[in-house]
């Protein structure tokens, strides 16, 4: 249905004039009127347009608006170089009510809220409230004041050009018809279509009517169309037209969600290879898989669901069926070993790791200081968070969560205390966040750093002069409520500089900030503190994978095997351990046995996080996270030959320590060394039955 808006008000129109295009001022394009009959410009009744031009003459009391002849009391002035006009005079001219106040002596030009005022003997005109130089001092002649013309085009957005003996203003008092559509996604059929209303009336006007073309409720058909509009102000004068093409889209088809297998039927731990054939008539944002195991360790019949939504939210899902049989092709250890791939999860008994001896190592510490501001976690407010003077190489571990009610900012801030110019370097710098999720975080943040490790060391310095401070994270976006950020950064500087993290409202001024608000509290369970040998490498005197397998073991509170740093809270001056050994960069080179599975097993809770092996960063878990000691992330297998591995990661924020780091021999898959194909298939038999006697029972 095509809509057509129409509003009349009744008002008198009331001479006004702002902004307008110059056009160019023409002695022959004037038509002649008799000077004579002309009077006082206080009697003229004259005809604006809109688009208006009034044209002056130097030494001349003779002005043309839009070509009609008037007259001002006083002759236009040349003094030192610059133009005068009778202030009383233009003022009316362009619309303005005149008055004088007589305690400010100022002369005032009013239309609406917009304000011109001059004083006699000053050079600066005062323009709604601001001061600006006039180009020369107002002064009277004959008893009327006299002003700078030039300032008085610019303070009413008048454009002003100089031809020979005469001078011309141009104004452009157009009301303006632009408008928006609010929707940015229109479709065919089901989206009403409204209107943002952007039209102006200027000078003090008011639109009083507007007529629309093109514009309809909804639209049947996709395609592009062109709305336009024109309004009218209440002098008559309609703008000119104004337009907005919009895109009308088809209606959103669902998603259609289908899948294969290779086959149908599967014996025990033979692999499934799952094919996604979903489609949609746009995008597919998410596909969320249900029973879909790699492989099935227990004969029977497995349902299989697949669920994809596209980009419009529509959702779409099926099930399809696979059958196991009893014949047994490789058991859980040989399927998973053998055939998971770096980053994919695999099922282990909690207490195997336990069951593998732990290998000692040395540590090699290199004196890089590691600052973990973990403490509070959550914040409930603007606070300087942490503080401590550092020198050298320093990296930020900052993890917090916004449990305030509105969205709060991290600033790091750099003071230079010294008497001396200094350097501070951003070496690298990553974040994540913010999200729901701490785990998400954490892991995302430590995949990037992980990454940045990988590339060239680029760093931007900047020079600090004594007592300067500056903000070291830049477009960093604020914490939302109920929302996790996870920042790594890492910083040089030859000499010891301040470094202040400090918590405000969103679009605070972090610097400013440092005057006025007070030092945060330790939650009392998270970590905050200043701690020396951020980097280790861990030296192993063996080949790994012997016999049954083998463990190293990471970040353990009793520290049996690593070490947890020690530090200081700078803020308390409190001796503390950093538990977990958050914050500290972990270079591993290794000898492992040949045909020999490295697999990460969290022993404390969940963990979420990435690894470098071999300079490929591989994250912890592809598509989720390690959930428990029951969950491990496959890392590397090797081949026919001994190999050396390089390993590298840093603890995850929001995830837990210890990790066991494992190296576990693969199992043949040849028929003849499957031993155990047979007792697999019959202790799946077993189990089965002891499940369906419980489920009875």
């Amino acid at each position: 249905m095509k809509r057509y808006l129409k509003v009349v008000t009744a008002s008198v129109a009331v001479l006004s004039l702002t902004a307008l295009p110059f056009i160019q001022s023409n002695e022959s394009a004037r038509p002649f009127v008799a000077y004579a009959a002309q009077t006082s410009v206080e009697q003229q009744s004259l005809a604006l347009t809109g688009n208006d031009r009034f044209q002056f003459t130097k030494n001349s009391n003779l002005i043309y608006v839009n070509g009609v002849p008037t007259s001002s009391d006083e002759a236009l002035k040349v003094e030192k170089g610059t133009t005068y006009v009778q202030f009383k005079s233009i003022a009316k001219l362009f619309g303005y009510k005149v008055s004088y106040d007589s305690q400010t002596k100022q002369s005032i030009a009013s239309n609406g809220s917009h304000k011109i005022a001059f004083k006699q003997g000053e050079s600066t005109v005062t323009v709604d409230g601001k001061r600006t130089n006039a180009g020369g001092k107002a002064f009277t002649s004959n008893g009327h004041l006299m002003i700078p013309l030039r300032a008085w085009a610019n303070a009413t957005g008048s454009s002003l050009q100089v031809s020979g003996g005469y001078i011309s203003l141009t104004l452009n008092t157009l009301p303006k018809a632009n408008f928006s559509v609010n929707e940015r996604y229109i479709v065919a059929g089901e989206t009403t279509v409204t209107i943002k209303d952007q039209a102006a009336a200027t000078g003090g006007f008011s639109i009083v009517e507007e007529k629309w073309d093109g514009l309809e409720e909804t639209y049947a058909d996709p395609g592009q169309y062109t709305i336009t509009r024109q309004v009218k102000d209440n002098r008559g004068i309609w703008s000119e037209p104004y337009t907005v093409t919009i895109t009308v889209n088809k209606p959103n088809v669902a998603p259609i969600a289908d899948f294969s297998t290779n086959k149908l039927t599967y014996k025990i731990g033979e692999p499934i290879y799952y094919n996604n054939l979903s489609s949609d008539d746009g995008k597919i944002v998410r596909n969320t898989w249900t029973g879909n195991d790699p492989a099935f360790f227990k004969a029977g019949t497995y349902t299989v669901k697949l669920e994809v939504q596209d980009d419009f939210g529509a959702v779409s899902s099926v099930e399809k069926q696979i059958t196991v049989s009893n014949e047994v092709l490789y058991t859980k250890d040989q399927f998973y070993l053998n055939f998971a791939v770096p980053g994919d999860k695999i099922p282990v008994d909690p207490s195997f790791s336990l069951s593998l001896p732990s290998i000692a190592y040395e540590i090699v510490s290199e004196d890089v200081t590691s600052v973990r501001t973990n403490s509070p976690e959550q914040l409930t407010g603007a606070a300087i968070d942490y503080a401590d003077t550092i020198s050298g190489a320093v990296r930020f571990n900052i993890h917090k969560q916004n449990i305030a009610e509105q969205p709060l900012q991290l600033h790091l801030i750099a003071t230079n205390e010294s008497d001396e110019p200094t350097t501070v370097s951003t070496n690298r710098f990553v974040y994540a966040g913010p999200v729901t999720h701490v785990s998400t975080a954490g892991k995302t943040a430590a995949a990037r750093f992980l990454e940045k490790l990988l590339e060239p060391l680029q760093p931007e310095t900047v020079t600090l002069l004594p007592g300067e401070s500056v903000e070291l994270m830049t477009n960093v976006p604020a914490i939302t409520p109920a929302k996790t950020l996870t920042i790594f950064g890492e910083y040089y500087s030859p000499t010891p500089i301040k470094y202040s993290l400090v918590v405000t409202e969103k679009d605070g001024d972090g610097i400013a900030a440092l005057e006025t608000l007070p030092q945060s509290e330790h939650d009392g369970k998270h970590i905050r503190g200043t701690f020396s040998g951020g980097n280790r490498s861990l030296v192993v005197n063996k080949v790994l994978g012997e016999n049954r397998g083998e463990k190293l073991v990471l970040g353990d509170k009793q520290q049996e095997h690593d070490k947890l740093l020690t530090g200081v809270d700078a803020v308390t001056g409190e001796p503390l351990i950093n538990y977990g050994n958050g914050g500290v960069v972990y270079d591993l080179t290794l000898d492992v046995e040949p045909h020999t599975a490295v697999l990460l097993n969290p022993r404390g809770g969940h963990y979420g996080g990435a690894l470098i092996v071999n300079d490929k960063v591989i994250p912890l878990t592809s598509n989720s996270i390690l959930k428990g000691q029951d969950e491990a992330g496959f890392i590397h297998r090797s081949g026919s030959f001994q190999e050396t591995i390089n390993i590298k990661y840093i603890v995850a924020p929001g995830s837990n320590m210890p990790l066991h780091l494992m190296f576990v021999p693969i199992p043949s898959l040849d028929a003849a060394d499957n031993a155990n194909a047979s007792s697999a298939e019959q202790d799946g038999q077993q189990e089965n039955q002891q499940e369906t006697v419980q489920s009875q029972n």
